[in-house]
């Protein structure tokens, strides 16, 4: 929860003087959080009693709902990196499969290729990890 909380609140007072000068002053108070300041929840209740309760219960449901989005994320991006590892991995695995395959059968100019389509995967794994 953001515990940054202010109140807002404009007060202006403008008076002419006997010369027709204007002086006036004016005060500002801001709020912001996720709960309104106290003074504004009295309000609410003056309205309705049961308004105070019925703001806080909707913001611990905000709170408890963005969590279970935050945790959903970051389970999201761990399957991710282990998927993305895992199929590397087993990329790699058969390119040198198929690179020794190709060798023995006389596939010189495919066994090239998937040699080093096998480099290539791990070294771009290994610069990726790196970062």
């Amino acid at each position: 929860m953001n515990t940054n909380q202010q109140l807002n609140s404009k007060n202006s007072k403008i008076a002419r003087t006997q010369n027709n000068e204007v002086i006036g002053t004016e005060q500002y108070f801001a709020y912001s959080g996720i709960i309104p300041h106290p003074d504004i929840l009295k309000g609410f209740a003056e309205i309705d009693n049961s308004f105070p309760n019925r703001i806080i219960s909707i913001t611990e449901n905000h709170a408890k709902t963005e969590d279970a989005n935050q945790n959903k994320i970051v389970k999201a991006n761990c399957i991710s990196l282990i998927l993305g590892q895992c199929f590397s991995f087993i990329f790699g695995i058969l390119c040198i499969i198929a690179c020794v395959i190709m060798s023995l059968k006389g596939i010189i100019v495919g066994s090239i290729v998937s040699g080093i389509v096998a480099i290539a995967q791990i070294t771009i794994a290994g610069i990726t990890r790196k970062k």
